[in-house]
C-alpha cells in the first residue's frame, strides 16, 4: 500500500504549481460543496456512522472551520461549523442559488476566512445521468457546471486578495456503487457512460487550468488519485493496513462506501483529508502536520469505541505542534 499511496501523492503534487504565495497562518477555513463536505454526523442512518474530511481535520489537526453549533443558522449552512457552507446533494446550480459562494465571500472579505476548499460538481453529473433523458441532459450539464464553477471561484478570489483556495477535482461517478446499480437496472450504454466520463474529464481539466493560471489556487486531485487506485484494483482499497471492499457497501471499516452506496466512509474521507493537507502544505507553504494512513485508520477505529469521543481527539503533529480540538455536538 505504501507504494500505491506514494504514487498517488506524487501524481497529485506533480499537478500543482510551486508555491507562489507567502507562507502564513490561516485565520479560518471555509468550504463550498455538497454532501461529501457537509458534516456527516447529522445525517442518519448511514453518514452519521462516519465522519467526513472536514470533521476529521477539525478533530485530528485542530483546523478552524468556525464556531460549531447545533442550532440551525438557516439555509444553506444549517447546523455545524460556521464557515462550512456545503449542502447535502448540492449541484453547482444549487450552490449559486442558495448563496453558498456569496455567504462565504462575506466571511472572506471580513478576514474571518483565509482559505477556502471547493469540492462540487459530482451531483450535476449524477442527477443528469439518472434523469429521464441522460443523453440530452449531458449536453446541458457540462457547460452549465463549468460556468457555475468559475462564478463560485471568482467570487471567493475577488472577496479578498489574501484568500487562498484548494480546488478539489471530481472522480468518475462510474466508480460509485449507486451508479453501477443504476446502469445495470436501466441498461445504460457503455457509449453513454464514456461520454459522461469525458465530460467529467473536461470539468476537471478546467479546475486544473484555473489553478495553473491563478497562484492563489491549489489542486487536490481526487480524480487522479481515483484513477491510479483503479489501476491497482477496482475490487478493494488498502488503507492503514485495512482491506476495504469497493464493490459492496456497508457502514463499517471493511467497506469503502457507506450503505447508501454514494458516500465514502471515514477511511475514504480520511484520504480526502490527506489530499487537502498535502495541497495546503505544498502550494501555500503551510505547516499542517501530514495525515498518515495510520492516523486515518486510528481515527476511524475510534468511532466504534463506545467510550471515545472521536471529535475531541488531538494528535501530536509531525512538525512538532499539538492540534487543539473542539467538542462535537449532535444535530
Amino acid at each position: 500500500m505504501r507504494g500505491l499511496k506514494e504514487g498517488i501523492l506524487a501524481s497529485i503534487l506533480a499537478l500543482m504549481p510551486g508555491s507562489a504565495v507567502p507562507a502564513g497562518e490561516f485565520t479560518g477555513i471555509g468550504v463550498l460543496g455538497d454532501s461529501y463536505s457537509d458534516e456527516y454526523q447529522f445525517y442518519s442512518p448511514d453518514r452519521m456512522s462516519s465522519r467526513n474530511w472536514v470533521e476529521i481535520l477539525a478533530a485530528t489537526r485542530g483546523l478552524n472551520f468556525g464556531q460549531f453549533s447545533t442550532i440551525s443558522r438557516g439555509q444553506p449552512r444549517n447546523q455545524g461549523y460556521e464557515f462550512n457552507w456545503a449542502q447535502s446533494d448540492a449541484t453547482t446550480v444549487d450552490l449559486l442559488a442558495a448563496g453558498q459562494h456569496t455567504g462565504l465571500a462575506t466571511q472572506v472579505a471580513a478576514g474571518e476566512v483565509s482559505l477556502v476548499v471547493i469540492f462540487v460538481g459530482g451531483n450535476d453529473f449524477i442527477h443528469a445521468l439518472v434523469s429521464a433523458n441522460p443523453a440530452t441532459a449531458l449536453g446541458e450539464v457540462l457547460p452549465r457546471a463549468l460556468a457555475n464553477y468559475r462564478v463560485a471561484l471568482e467570487t471567493i478570489l475577488n472577496a479578498n486578495r489574501q484568500v487562498n483556495v484548494v480546488a478539489v477535482t471530481v472522480p468518475d461517478i462510474r466508480d460509485l456503487p449507486m451508479i453501477r446499480g443504476a446502469v445495470r437496472d436501466r441498461g445504460l450504454s457503455v457509449e453513454l457512460l464514456d461520454r459522461y466520463s469525458a465530460a467529467l474529464n473536461a470539468y476537471n481539466t478546467q479546475i486544473r487550468s484555473l489553478a495553473l493560471i491563478q497562484p492563489r489556487v491549489a489542486v487536490a486531485d481526487f480524480d487522479v488519485a481515483a484513477k491510479i487506485a483503479n489501476r491497482f484494483s477496482r475490487d478493494h482499497a488498502l488503507i492503514g493496513g485495512r482491506r476495504l471492499d469497493r464493490l459492496q457497501s456497508g457502514n463499517d471499516l471493511h467497506h469503502l462506501f457507506l450503505a447508501d452506496q454514494r458516500h465514502f466512509g471515514t477511511m475514504g474521507q480520511g484520504l480526502m483529508a490527506q489530499m487537502v493537507v498535502n495541497a495546503i502544505d505544498t502550494k501555500f507553504a503551510a505547516t499542517v502536520a501530514p495525515l498518515s494512513d495510520r492516523d486515518i485508520a486510528g481515527f476511524a477505529a475510534s468511532l466504534s469505541e463506545p467510550t471515545a469521543n472521536p471529535a475531541s481527539l488531538a494528535t501530536l503533529g509531525a512538525k512538532g505542534t499539538r492540534a487543539e480540538s473542539r467538542p462535537t455536538e449532535g444535530r
